[in-house]
């Protein structure tokens, strides 16, 4: 009897893992398509002045996160005999980029493109050397 009891779930777990999977694989390929869909917009433009524009103001975006973390960076690494009114004056410069970031990633979003997705795509878009000095000056 053990030997029956053992050996039925297992046979219902074999009987619910294919759907299970097929499941998960339906929503994987539902979410896929929702995040390469264009987003509906009330925008008129050609999907070529929307790649365009979404190009542009994407190269933008990379540029803010970009001088989002120079000026962070020079927070950070501050010295000297004015240290106290820099490091504060560069922590509020590196609030106000930083703000900057949402407005036009919005924009993006609004007129029916997609945004910057990751770190790598960053610092492929970007246009403002990067300084890896060890020292800011």
């Amino acid at each position: 009897m053990s030997d029956t009891k053992s050996q039925a779930p297992k046979s219902k777990k074999a009987k619910t893992e294919p759907k299970a999977e097929a499941k998960t694989e339906g929503k994987l390929d539902a979410a896929k398509s929702r995040a390469t869909a264009a987003l509906q917009t009330r925008a008129n433009y050609s999907s070529n002045a929307v790649q365009d524009i979404a190009g542009a103001l994407n190269g933008l975006l990379a540029d803010v996160f970009v001088l989002y973390l120079k000026t962070k960076n020079f927070h950070w690494h501050m010295s000297g005999p004015h240290f106290r009114d820099y490091h504060l004056l560069l922590d509020e410069q590196s609030d106000q980029i930083f703000a900057m970031t949402d407005p036009i990633a919005e924009r993006v979003r609004k007129i029916g493109g997609t945004t910057i997705k990751s770190i790598g795509q960053i610092a492929r878009q970007q246009r403002l050397l990067d300084n890896d000095a060890e020292y800011v000056t």
